[in-house]
């Protein structure tokens, strides 16, 4: 019996093979109620990748309660995440790890760490958040437009651990979107810029 479902392995929905299933029943006659708990052990056809899946049904709900271990995988981690300093990629992926779980905060909050790694990094400790993204501009690593971008980031990160904004999820893919790319610009354009050159044949001499 197989089905399909979201695979974390192949990033899609794939046709997954059911292995295994359990099924506990359960009812309270006096209250009128019954209830189920259903485990399902599935594996992707095509990276063969496992899944854990619980379907709790309960008479008084109108729907199923659905639930998956590992849950589904919101955002691809990039692979370019290897070229970061140590610490900026172990934070880089603990958010992931919290996106997986579907927070909204603590992705935001640690959006803006890295943010400050980078800046500390780069420029110093300056001052405000106005003050470190004018050092990169001093410093030629962003434009006065991406400055403004990285400061629309930051304060989303900073309303999420200050002031207890709760984002939508539009909002937090696009301050990853934002982080991300500045981490590429910054760590990995360079390297790979130089791999280019270093590839790229020299243009023949003409006489």
């Amino acid at each position: 019996m197989s089905e399909r479902i979201h695979c974390n392995g192949c990033r899609n929905n794939t046709v997954h093979e059911i292995l295994h299933r359990t099924k506990d029943n359960g009812r309270d006659d006096e209250q009128g109620y019954q209830w189920s708990t259903t485990f399902e052990m599935l594996q992707c056809c095509g990276c063969l990748d496992v899944v854990l899946r619980r379907k709790f049904w309960f008479s008084e709900e109108p729907e199923m309660d659905v639930s998956y271990f590992p849950p589904p995988v919101s955002r691809q981690p990039p692979r370019w995440r290897y070229n970061l300093p140590v610490d900026s990629r172990l934070l880089l992926e603990e958010i992931y790890k919290s996106l997986d779980a579907d927070n909204r905060r603590l992705p935001l909050m640690g959006a803006r760490t890295l943010l400050d790694m980078l800046i500390l990094e780069k420029v110093g400790d300056v001052g405000n958040f106005r003050a470190k993204l004018s050092g990169l501009e001093r410093a030629g690593l962003v434009s006065s437009q991406g400055s403004e971008v990285l400061y629309a980031a930051l304060d989303m990160g900073s309303a999420a651990a200050h002031r207890g904004h709760a984002a939508t999820e539009y909002e937090v893919e696009a301050v990853m979107d934002i982080v991300e790319n500045m981490l590429q610009a910054i760590y990995v354009f360079p390297r790979t810029a130089d791999a280019l050159k270093k590839s790229t044949p020299q243009r023949s001499k003409k006489s």
